[in-house]
């Protein structure tokens, strides 16, 4: 992982979200996040703040097979695009497609970290109690 700080634009970025899922999105030229969110019903260029809303974000840095610029580009004439659907249409799709990767690639890392039953039953007692 690289530091939050070092992002640079087409640096892919995420945030937890819960055990075993992550939001992802791409670091823009001006510092603000291009994603897929069902909170905006589709792609938007939001701040950072607003993409994780206020939790820790990771950097995972340029994982492109394009070059930077062309990954931007994508990214950012994709903004306003309409949809969202957790398993056909999702952040971590989008990442995929606008870095040039097949869009299904790296879902496996979510389904592969998922929490075992004693981490999720801790997780929903903070979040019920």
């Amino acid at each position: 992982m690289y530091s939050i700080e070092s992002a640079q634009p087409g640096d892919t970025v995420s945030v937890q979200l819960f055990p075993g899922g992550r939001h992802e999105g791409i670091v823009a030229s001006d510092g603000f996040i291009i994603a897929r969110s069902r909170r905006f019903g589709g792609v938007a260029r939001v701040a950072p703040s607003v993409f994780s809303n206020g939790k820790l974000r990771e950097n995972h840095g340029y994982i492109g097979r394009l070059a930077r610029e062309e990954t931007l580009a994508r990214a950012e004439a994709r903004i306003g695009e309409p949809g969202y659907d957790v398993l056909t249409l999702n952040c971590i799709h989008f990442v995929n497609e606008v870095n040039g990767l097949p869009r299904t690639l790296r879902m496996h890392e979510s389904a592969t970290s998922l929490p075992n039953l004693h981490d999720l039953t801790r997780w929903l007692g903070r979040r019920i109690w």
